[in-house]
């Protein structure tokens, strides 16, 4: 039985493969920038622009709806459901994804997304914590609003 289900997945693999999705500008991830980083913008304008430049995801389709996303400063991997969907295959969306950083989980996102030609827009709730490797600590956790804004292809899941 293993090894039937082994074959189902890499056949499922290797008949959706992976492609680029979009770039996201604003990034889901936490939600820090938008939080902790913009409103310091007039004052350390320098280190704002850095932390925006880490924050910006490159986004992949995955076969079976995941999308794998990569930053500098986290990873992501998500899955969309479609909620409505328009006659280009695209529409709203509600999204769902685990964050890490360097591989280790610190968070996750639930929100929902809409797709109108290249541009993508969602917003959502992320749940994150100040986990590391060199400090591995879940104990306390912060909720923050997301807003995320992407520019991509528009060709739809499947297609």
């Amino acid at each position: 039985m293993p090894l039937t289900l082994s074959l189902v997945a890499a056949s499922l693999t290797l008949a959706a493969p992976v492609r680029f999705d979009r770039v996201d500008l604003l990034s889901e991830d936490g939600g820090t920038f938008l939080h902790y980083d913009m409103p310091l913008a007039g004052a350390y304008a320098p280190m704002v622009a850095l932390r925006f430049l880490e924050q910006v995801k490159v986004v992949f389709s995955l076969p079976v709806g995941l999308y794998a996303g990569a930053s500098i400063s986290s990873q992501s991997l998500s899955y969309e459901g479609m909620l409505w969907r328009s006659q280009e295959g695209r529409g709203l969306v509600w999204t769902g994804s685990l964050h890490t950083r360097l591989l280790m989980p610190y968070g996750a996102h639930v929100g929902v997304a809409w797709r109108a030609g290249p541009l993508r827009v969602g917003a959502g709730a992320s749940l994150s914590t100040q986990a590391t490797w060199a400090r591995p600590e879940w104990s306390q956790w912060r909720v923050l609003p997301t807003l995320a804004v992407g520019i991509g292809s528009n060709v739809a899941p499947g297609m």
